[in-house]
């Protein structure tokens, strides 16, 4: 092999090896409808009230999404159950206070921090205060001080769907 041939095979490697060893991965496209952030919660619609599935410190549960509550709401059968499964301990209680309720009284509830709310599959909210009514069969609400951590929104009632962006 002559020395030209060899020199220009060798150039040809070395520069081939850069190219790999620099080579990026191509930046995602941006911008498109399906990116945009916009993620789709499913609901139920049952007597003209949605239901969503979250999950309150992993605990899987059925909540109203309730536009008009201005907090997250527990039934004390919950959050009895969430503190015998260990998913809620003495150091998320934060006090007691007064709340109104729908029909306009004012009951005394707990406070306690939920350490992660999940909605749906995916969208994600820390440190959320909830108040646990005395109630054994209270709904459970998800109102508005959660609510807004996930974003803006708009409500599917066509196909069942709440869009988050």
């Amino acid at each position: 092999m002559n020395r030209r041939v060899f020199g220009s095979l060798l150039s040809g490697l070395v520069l081939a090896a850069l190219c790999v060893a620099c080579r990026q991965e191509p930046a995602p496209l941006l911008n498109t409808y399906e990116e945009e952030s916009l993620y789709e919660v499913p609901f139920e619609k049952r007597q003209g009230v949605r239901f969503v599935k979250v999950k309150v410190n992993g605990v899987e549960m059925e909540m109203l999404f309730d536009t008009g509550a201005s907090g997250v709401s527990l039934s004390l059968t919950e959050a009895i159950y969430l503190f015998k499964q260990g998913k809620l301990s003495p150091e998320d209680i934060e006090g007691y206070e007064y709340s109104q309720i729908a029909d306009g009284s004012i009951v005394e509830g707990m406070v306690i921090n939920i350490r992660q709310l999940e909605l749906g599959e995916g969208l994600i909210a820390e440190n959320v205060k909830a108040f646990v009514v005395g109630n054994m069969e209270a709904p459970l609400l998800l109102g508005n001080s959660a609510i807004e951590d996930f974003g803006s929104f708009e409500i599917d009632d066509v196909d069942e769907v709440i869009r988050f962006n």
